[in-house]
């Protein structure tokens, strides 16, 4: 028991007990982290995006690079029976635009999306994880309603090594969709920090408009992401993205073909913390 005259002495080390103790908890950045039953987590982001599209026909040779500021927050609730659901918004800041490139984001807050997810236990090494989501169109943005379906197998390794294998489809009700996506990450735990590398790519499929037609397509990606606990139930992120892609639109008129690529890296910071 600590003496009057030593009380500070033992508030102090208390406090910084508590301060230094880290929980079991497993990390929101890891692939097999899932809620608990009513359990919170609030995330936070900001990615700094620089794309550069470029243009090569026969008419036309052209390049510009833009720049935006993507601000995403999300918040989910764990349920029983290992459930979970949630929601997020996305604001877009556009600091340099781009007029050729007529896919890029544009400026302004866009509509929410609403999704919800499931985990079984295979074994003690495999877990099975299945997730969607729904952009309704609510007006906030013009546009249609997107949809995304996807599951992923999680395999737990010796010495704090997990991988994650998925794959996930996108669509929406224009019928512009069915983009399929093929992804895996390798995620390693040291002390506090968790390590992940993550390699994806997508394949978009051919589109015959009105004015032309565009080549299906594929994006490659890669992300590689360094994350900190720095209390019981706060964790600290950082990320670096590229992304390649490149298809060939060819307009109706005259058949002239248009090669168009895309290519974009992103620096992100990121912030999760749990309730």
């Amino acid at each position: 028991m600590c003496r009057p005259s030593k009380i500070w002495l033992c508030l102090l080390a208390a406090w910084t007990c508590l301060s230094f103790a880290q929980s079991s908890e497993t990390s929101p950045y890891r692939p097999s982290f899932f809620l608990s039953p009513y359990q919170v987590e609030w995330d936070s982001n900001i990615d700094n995006i620089r794309t550069n599209y470029t243009i090569n026909s026969p008419v036309l040779k052209n390049s510009a690079n833009s720049i935006n500021n993507n601000y995403a927050q999300k918040i989910a609730i764990g349920l029983p029976d290992n459930y979970s659901v949630g929601i997020s918004d996305l604001y877009v800041q556009s600091i340099v635009s781009n007029p050729l490139n007529i896919n890029a984001a544009t400026p302004g807050f866009k509509n929410p999306v609403v999704s919800a997810a499931k985990i079984w236990t295979i074994n003690s090494d495999v877990l099975l994880k299945a997730l969607g989501s729904v952009q309704p169109n609510l007006g906030v943005k013009a546009g249609v309603s997107t949809y995304n379906l996807g599951i992923s197998a999680i395999f737990i390794g010796p010495n704090d090594w997990q991988t994650s294998l998925g794959i996930n489809e996108t669509t929406n009700d224009a019928g512009y969709g069915g983009a399929p996506t093929l992804s895996g990450t390798i995620s390693k735990q040291i002390g506090l920090y968790v390590i992940n590398a993550t390699a994806g790519v997508t394949h978009f499929p051919s589109i015959l408009m009105t004015t032309g037609y565009a080549s299906s397509s594929y994006l490659y990606s890669g992300t590689l992401e360094l994350s900190r606990q720095l209390t019981d139930q706060l964790w600290l992120g950082a990320s670096y993205s590229i992304g390649s892609n490149q298809y060939t639109y060819t307009q109706n008129f005259m058949s002239i073909p248009f090669n168009n690529r895309t290519l974009y890296n992103s620096v992100g910071a990121s912030l999760k913390v749990l309730f």
